[in-house]
């Protein structure tokens, strides 16, 4: 038998593989090791977090509430006087206008009796018979008036003055209707008006004209008789013009002064014909023109407005209900002496109800006029009813130990037993609502430092930041407008 021979190549071959073999076998431990201390140590450090979902979010404040009137009228008497009768008593029903007391009105009632009979006096027949014969004198008074200054002037001069005074007042008129509403066509009546003064004045130059021509030395020259008492004749005196050295006729002219009393006197004659048919006119109508002027309208009016007042004195000796309501006050009594001083209240309790409404400062956010509220009465406490905030004080209110925001609420509805003012409430702001919206927890919602809002989504097994915009936000919830979707999970912690 042949013995085998031992090969050193091999012996090395067989070291080497063994070696390696124990260099993977270490290295594959060394990892395990390591993998699982990770794992051991990931598994000791827990991450809380919650699933987005939709739902329903609320803003809301509580605060407390009371019952008020719509309407407190609390008035007295608007005179002094002694209380003769009192027609109501506390917790009456009133209708605005009702008479709820009188006082003792025997003067009052005096002094309306004479001013009544001072003004029927005036509207009588008698006297407007004689306001009516006044009016007829003082027409012949304008006539005669009127011939003599035609006869001092001419009655050319005379009217054609009257006419071109007549053309400049429409003129005047024209002009403020053009300046006031700017038109084509008020621009041509300010033109035609314009050219009818022009016209008009040139008229009167030529009356002017033909006075001192001719109307005056046929009026006013000086004449003298000449020629035999047979056949005696009137010729017109001459004289000689100291300026000129013409011979020009002598005439005895109206003097400047003539002239201005002739023209007072029409002027006069033609007002008092008109303000006594504006008085004639007031009798009829019972009242004063406007622009009216006169002794006669003076009397008129003075005699009205003592009707007026004294039939105020009267009134004034009853208290009558301003407004309807509930008598919750009254402090008056039959033969007491009373002042202007206010004795009785009278509260509008109306349906839907009112109140005054109290929230905590910090809650100034959710008080917004138009805002939801429900109120729950402590006289009422099973049921809740809803609201409107009508009425934000513009300042904190210091009443009470704390600054409160001081708010109005109206009731939506009637209630089907009626409350006394007073009552006590707890009333629910609400500030905001949001239904089926995408809410996530307040904890999850962070800040970056370049002012971004983010949240932590947890997907795939890893972490990553995503930006969100977000909407209303209470104590717990804040709704995500955008960013996220409901199922997806976040980092709560």
């Amino acid at each position: 038998m042949k013995l085998a021979t031992f090969n050193p190549r091999i012996k090395g071959n067989v070291i080497l593989i063994i070696i390696v073999i124990a260099l993977l076998i270490t290295a594959g431990w060394y990892y395990y090791y390591q993998d699982n201390a990770s794992t051991q140590s990931a598994s000791s450090t827990e991450v809380l977090t919650e699933v987005v979902r939709r739902g329903d979010l609320t803003l809301s404040a509580s605060g407390t509430g009371t019952l008020i009137a719509q309407t407190d009228a609390s008035f007295g008497f608007e005179t002094n006087g002694q209380v003769t009768h009192v027609y109501v008593k506390v917790g009456d029903e009133v209708e605005a206008g009702r008479v709820l007391a009188q006082l003792d009105n025997n003067l009052a009632q005096m002094e309306y009796v004479e001013a009544q009979q001072d003004l029927e006096e005036l509207y009588s027949a008698a006297s407007i018979a004689t306001v009516q014969k006044e009016i007829a004198t003082a027409q012949d008074s304008e006539f005669y008036a009127r011939e003599w200054l035609e006869y001092l002037l001419s009655p050319d001069v005379i009217e054609a003055e009257e006419n071109l005074a007549i053309a400049e007042q429409r003129l005047a008129e024209a002009r403020a209707e053009a300046s006031a509403n700017p038109s084509n066509a008020a621009t041509q009546a300010v033109k035609e008006k314009e050219q009818a003064v022009a016209y008009l004045k040139d008229k009167l130059t030529q009356a002017q004209a033909y006075y001192e021509t001719t109307y005056l030395p046929e009026t006013f020259g000086v004449y003298e008789n000449v020629g035999s008492r047979r056949h005696p004749k009137e010729v017109l005196v001459t004289e000689i013009d100291l300026l000129t050295g013409e011979e020009v006729p002598e005439i005895d002219e109206p003097s400047a002064a003539d002239l201005t009393t002739a023209r007072n006197n029409y002027a006069q004659a033609q007002e008092t014909v008109r303000e006594g048919e504006l008085y004639l006119e007031a009798l009829s109508t019972g009242v004063i023109p406007d622009g009216g002027t006169g002794e006669k309208l003076t009397t008129l009016y003075e005699a009205q407005v003592a009707l007026e007042s004294a039939q105020s004195a009267l009134e004034s000796t009853q208290l009558v209900a301003p407004v309807s309501g509930t008598i919750t006050s009254l402090d008056l009594s039959i033969g007491e002496q009373v002042d202007t001083s206010a004795v009785i209240t009278i509260s509008q309790l109306n349906q839907p109800y009112t109140l005054e409404v109290y929230l905590d400062e910090t809650d100034w956010d959710k008080a917004q006029v138009g805002n939801q509220v429900n109120v729950t009465f402590d006289l009422l406490p099973e049921q809740t009813y809803p609201g409107t905030v009508t009425l934000i004080y513009p300042e904190l209110s210091e009443s009470f130990e704390s600054s409160l925001v001081h708010l109005v609420v109206q009731l939506d509805q009637s209630l089907s037993q009626d409350l006394p003012a007073g009552t006590g409430a707890t009333v629910d702001v609400v500030g905001g609502e949001a239904q089926g919206v995408v809410l996530v927890p307040v904890e999850a919602i962070q800040k970056t430092e370049d002012g971004k809002t983010v949240v932590t989504v947890v997907q795939n097994g890893g972490q990553s930041e995503r930006e969100v915009e977000l909407g209303l936000q209470n104590e717990t919830y804040v709704e995500v407008k955008s960013g996220l979707e409901a199922g997806e999970m976040v980092v709560t912690e």
